[in-house]
């Protein structure tokens, strides 16, 4: 019997997954199955009836393979969500030294770098808030930086 029908299953079952090797492994699960089902069959048109088994054990193995890279995929999200909370937090570390640094700073520098660096305000935005002049944002913003290369290690950020 299963000599007869062993070319027709691999058919079933192949159309579905497109794959040789999962085709032929599904058939043989098919007809492990049959035997399992033999006792309810009922003499009604058994290569239908050995068809519908083998459709839904290849229906069956697509949908679990389909999970399968959900479940990954779900995976993957959760990993690249967890990476990004941390580099969220190591961002806020980092600007919360900087800004501790920044207190450091001679007064006069210590509001356009803080305007500047972590606002990321223009110096037109600077000079209109703190009424000063852009070529005095932009003096105190160089005298900043020079003041820091000569005062700050960088393995201290």
């Amino acid at each position: 019997m299963i000599e007869r029908y062993k070319g027709h299953v691999f058919k079933v079952t192949y159309s579905v997954v497109r794959d040789e090797k999962e085709a032929e492994d599904l058939a043989q699960e098919t007809f492990i199955k049959m035997m399992d089902a033999l006792p309810s069959y009922q003499s009604q048109g058994f290569k239908t009836w050995l068809s519908r088994i083998a459709m839904n054990k290849a229906i069956d193995y697509k949908r679990k393979k389909a999970r399968q890279k959900e479940d990954l995929a779900f995976e993957t999200f959760e990993y690249e969500r967890i990476q990004s909370a941390e580099e969220e937090w190591l961002e806020h570390e980092k600007v919360t030294a900087v800004s501790q640094s920044i207190g450091l700073l001679p007064a006069n520098y210590q509001g356009v770098v803080q305007a500047y660096y972590i606002e990321g305000k223009s110096y037109s935005e600077i000079a209109s808030e703190q009424a000063l002049e852009e070529k005095t944002v932009e003096m105190r913003l160089y005298r900043a930086r020079k003041w820091m290369k000569r005062n700050w290690k960088e393995d201290e950020f």
